[in-house]
Order: structure tokens, then C-alpha cells, then sequence
């Protein structure tokens, strides 16, 4: 986990977790944990962030040559966000869960836990960002566990995390950098 604070800038960031325990061969099993009930509704942001990603250089090209098109197509998409969001925002009941705040890169994230974990052991996250409301299921392992005030800080590193979770990671620590860096300035 020291090396990966090398190589991943790290932020704090609130979010809605939950995990549970799995065995080696559960993440060996599938990329996405399936341990977790949830709506068809969940993922639908981080898909949808996914396309708009894909998408962004061709509505670049076409602004080039037709910029009223371009324009229309960028209010299309940002209908489509609103009424994504209204729609898995109803089904996530943000306020019945608990938030806390995490440190989040790339490749891992830490979290307090109020129980101690083994490390080298497996989990399978869910994680919820309120402030957008996207959704993500990811496995991780264990790579540190220290007692601290309230419980245990849990260090983690993703484990055969889909390349469509990277880049939605990656991009929403790239704006909390841009964010930190505005506000120094």
C-alpha cells in the first residue's frame, strides 16, 4: 500500500460502504462481486458516465465541422444525466445509510471498520458517491489493518477491477484534483 501512495494521487472523499468477507475463490469467480442485492437501477450512472466517456471525442470531432449539432447532442446528454440521476437517486435512500469519508485512488481505498480484518483476506465493496450518485461493485484485498480511535483502518488494494471502474475512478479523482488545485490557487 506505500507504494501504491507513490503511484496514485490520493483523495478524501464521503461515500455510502458496505462490504462483506469473501473467499479467493469468489473473486477469482467474476470481475463485479455479486453479494450484494441491488436494483437494476445501482450501476446505471456508472454506465452511463461510461458511454458519455466513449462518446466525448466524437461529440469533439462533430463540434469541429457542425457546432450547433455538437451543442445539441451535449444538452441531449445532459436530459439524459438528469432523469438517470432522479431515477437511481430515488432507488438509492441515501439517507437511511451511513456515510462516511474515504481515501480513495485508483488502485485502493482505506476506511475505518469497527472490526479487526486479516490481511491478504478478500472483500467485495459496494460503494455509493452522493454527490453523483454513482454506483460500484468492486473487489479488493486486504493490505493493512490498524487499530485506531472508533474501530480499525482498513487499507485495500482493488482486485480485477473492470476497466469501465478505473476510468470512472480515475476521472472523479483528476476533478477532486483539479478541485484541490483551484482552491490553492
Amino acid at each position: 500500500m506505500d507504494q501504491e501512495r507513490r503511484q496514485y494521487y490520493r483523495i478524501d472523499k464521503p461515500v455510502v460502504l458496505d462490504y462483506k468477507v469473501v473467499s479467493q475463490e469468489d473473486v477469482a469467480g467474476s470481475s463485479q462481486p455479486h453479494q450484494f442485492n441491488v436494483s437494476p437501477y445501482f450501476l446505471l450512472q456508472s454506465q452511463l458516465a461510461e458511454i458519455d466517456s466513449e462518446s466525448q471525442h466524437l461529440i469533439y470531432k462533430i463540434g469541429e465541422s457542425t457546432p450547433h449539432l455538437a451543442s445539441y447532442l451535449q444538452q441531449l446528454n445532459k436530459k439524459v444525466d438528469l432523469i438517470a440521476r432522479t431515477i437511481a437517486g430515488s432507488e438509492l435512500d441515501l439517507e437511511s445509510s451511513q456515510l462516511q469519508t474515504i481515501n480513495l485512488s485508483e488502485g485502493g481505498l482505506s476506511f475505518i471498520a469497527p472490526e479487526s480484518m486479516e490481511t491478504e483476506g478478500f472483500l467485495a465493496l459496494k460503494l455509493v458517491f452522493p454527490d453523483n450518485g454513482l454506483g460500484l461493485l468492486l473487489y479488493a484485498e486486504v493490505q493493512r489493518c490498524a487499530k485506531v480511535d472508533g474501530g480499525h483502518e482498513i487499507g485495500v488494494a482493488f482486485l480485477r477491477m473492470p476497466e469501465s471502474c478505473r476510468t470512472l475512478l480515475a476521472r472523479l479523482v483528476l476533478e477532486a484534483q483539479a478541485r484541490d488545485r483551484q482552491e490553492q490557487l
